[in-house]
This record gives structure tokens, sequence and C-alpha cells, in this order.
């Protein structure tokens, strides 16, 4: 990491905190109340991180035109390393649940509706977006045959989206237009779709059919996307982590001692790794995991309203960073012009599209996010009273 970007990281905090004040007072949402508000304040700052990566990764583009990994530890494993986060976050919560079902049933089908309702129609606004991008980038003529269009538009919308199969209407890389996250999501969608089965060992009632419908799910996910196992290692992670936290001994994890060695850990994993995807890694980030759920706050940071209200635009900000950025440097500064951004120049630029990035997301998270989610919940809602008013006329 050169002097440049480690000078710009502090004006970086900065700028982020005021952007996130200001639009909570200009675009204002309610805070929910959860079970682990540390958890929710700690996915905006994850979200964020993977933002400086990719900036990162934009910078190296601009001059090499090669689209890589940071070489800079840090850079790095503010993507890696976020990530794997990410993965376990997922695992926790949703096997936290199982183990407190106190039913013995779920209702599979609430379950899936509403993991679609929470996050497929952010997820297409997105590729919509892309879509009108790669329309414009086209000057809005077909350049390629009318099958091989569809099958792109098909791989983008189910999340089958690499280096090798992104390209729409025949634009090159057409991965970049988004930074190419789309990649972390047939995982997570995996791991829900693999839910009635692990529920089993939970002693859970699951249909047959259930099981065998979502498994099978699961497992065309896991072909079509030729997802690599590794990558289901943090969320191995999180179910362990959900299993110790259940035993109630880790309580002690919420003193300060730990939030320093969580410090540590994290600190020593970014000095001697360049990435977060090997198992000492893992379990470096598994543990520091584990400290924040056993609600510790990390000096009050993770749990306040600040860093809750940043956490619940998460899903927007991770989705639609990569195109704000691709938007600024092709056709606000131009790809030519950008080229020759001096080092000063580009973390300048950067600093500057923190503001606009967190209201765009704030916006998308109250008036798309938001409205969908409650739908789902008002659907469920109707469902009970209609069980509860059956069960009482004794229909």
């Amino acid at each position: 990491m050169n002097f440049t970007i480690s000078v710009f990281l502090l004006p970086i905090l900065v700028v982020l905190i005021v952007s996130v004040l200001l639009v909570n007072k200009i675009v204002k949402t309610d805070l929910t109340e959860i079970r682990y508000p540390e958890i929710d304040g700690l996915r905006g700052y994850l979200a964020f991180f993977v933002f400086l990566h990719h900036s990162y990764i934009w910078q190296v583009f601009l001059k090499t035109e090669n689209w890589e990994d940071p070489k800079s530890n840090l850079f790095n494993q503010f993507g890696e390393t976020t990530v794997v986060f990410f993965f376990i976050i997922t695992a926790f919560l949703f096997i936290s649940k199982l183990i407190h079902n106190k039913t013995g049933e779920i209702d599979w089908s609430d379950y899936l509706k509403s993991r679609f309702f929470r996050l497929f129609p952010m997820y297409i606004f997105s590729v919509i977006i892309i879509f009108i991008l790669v329309a414009c980038l086209t000057q809005f003529t077909i350049r390629v045959p009318f099958i091989e269009n569809l099958k792109s538009v098909f791989s983008w919308i189910f999340f089958n989206v690499s280096k090798n199969n992104s390209n729409l209407n025949g634009l090159e890389d057409t991965f970049i237009l988004n930074s190419g996250i789309t990649w972390t999501l047939p995982y997570e969608w995996t791991f829900y779709f693999l839910l009635p089965l692990i529920a089993l060992w939970f002693k859970i009632k699951v249909n047959l059919k259930a099981v065998l419908g979502f498994t099978a799910a699961a497992a065309v996910i896991m072909i079509i996307n030729k997802s690599s196992l590794r990558h289901f290692m943090p969320f191995v992670g999180g179910i362990v982590v959900a299993f110790l936290i259940n035993t109630k001994k880790f309580e002690t994890l919420k003193q300060k001692k730990y939030t320093v060695l969580a410090i540590v850990l994290l600190a020593l994993s970014v000095y001697f790794f360049n990435g977060g995807r090997k198992p000492i890694q893992i379990i470096i980030s598994s543990i520091v995991f584990l400290i924040i759920a056993s609600g510790n706050n990390f000096f009050g940071i993770l749990s306040s309203a600040f860093s809750r209200k940043f956490g619940q635009i998460t899903y927007s900000l991770y989705l639609l960073h990569g195109i704000l950025l691709f938007i600024i440097f092709y056709f606000v500064i131009g790809f030519e012009r950008a080229k020759m951004l001096t080092n000063v120049e580009f973390w300048l630029i950067i600093t500057a599209s923190i503001f606009p990035l967190i209201l765009i997301c704030q916006l998308t998270f109250k008036y798309i996010e938001l409205p969908l989610m409650a739908l789902s919940k008002k659907d469920k809602v109707n469902k009970i009273i209609a069980i509860n008013y059956s069960a009482k006329s004794g229909k």
C-alpha cells in the first residue's frame, strides 16, 4: 500500500461518517429491534470495505487494463476477508434460527418467499441498470444472435456471471460494470436451499418434497456456477460459532480486552497474509466473529445507532458501488482522462463519491428493499391470521 492511499484512509473515514449522518437526516429510516445489533452494525462497514477494495482495483485497471486482485494486503483483505465475514454471518444467523426454533416446524414456502423478497428485487434493479448501461455502450444495436443474448440475460438474472460468461450483447468484460460482485450470490443461495437438509439435524419436521426440491436446487446452482467447495468453508465457521454462542459459555468475550484481541488478530492477518480465503485466515475471521456475536460491540461502535443505520443499507451498497464506480470513470470522467489521474486525484474522486453512494443506497433501501420486505411480512401475518381463524371456526 503506497503512502498516498494510506494518507487518504482518514479523510475517507471522516467523509463516510459525515455522509451517513447527513443522509440519515435527508432520507429518514427507522431502526428495527434485532437479536444481534452488533452484527447489524458490522455489515455496513464490511460492504464499504468492498467498495474500497474495488476502488483500488479500478485504479490499477485504469493504468494497466488488467482486472486483478490488489497486491496490497489490506485492500485485498477488504475484499476477500469481508466476503468471508458475510458468509460466516449468513450461516450464523440461519443456524441460530434453527437452534432457537421452538415449534419443531418451519414453513419453507414462507422462508423461500422471504428470501426472494429480501434479495431478488434489489438485485434485479441493479441488473436492469447494467442492461441499460450495456444498451448505451453498444449504441442500442443488437451485436450478437438473439439466443446468445438471451443466455447472457438469464446468466445475469440467475447470478451465473463470471469473467468468462458475463458479456452482454457482445460487450467485452461486462462484469466490470458492477465490479464482478455477483459471484458471491450463488453461494448464499446454495446455503439457503440447503437449510431444509440441515434442519433435519435439529429434528425439525421437514417435508420430504421440500428436502429433495431444495437440495436439488442447491445442487443445480453449484453445478451451473461451477462452485468451489473452498468458498463454503466460511459457512462452516458460521455454523460452529452458532453452536458455541448457544452454549452461553462465551459471554465473557464482551469484555474490552477481547475487543483488543480481535483487533490484534485482524492486524496480524493483514500483516502476514495477502488474502482471506485460506483455512488459517478463515479461522481467524471466525474467532473475531465469535467475539462480536457474543455481544462485543467494539467499544460501543458496532451497536451504535449510527452503525446500525449504516448497516441497513449493506445490500444496496454491495450491489451498487461497482456500478457507480463504472459510471464515474466511464461517463463522468472518461476512461482516457481517468487513465491520466494521479494517485491524489484518483483518491480525491473516490472520497467525493462516498456521499452520493450512501445517498443512493439509502434511497434504494427505503423505496425498494423496505417495502418489499414489509410485503413479505404482511403476507406471513395474513397467513397466520387465516390459520388462526380457521382453527377457531373449526374449519
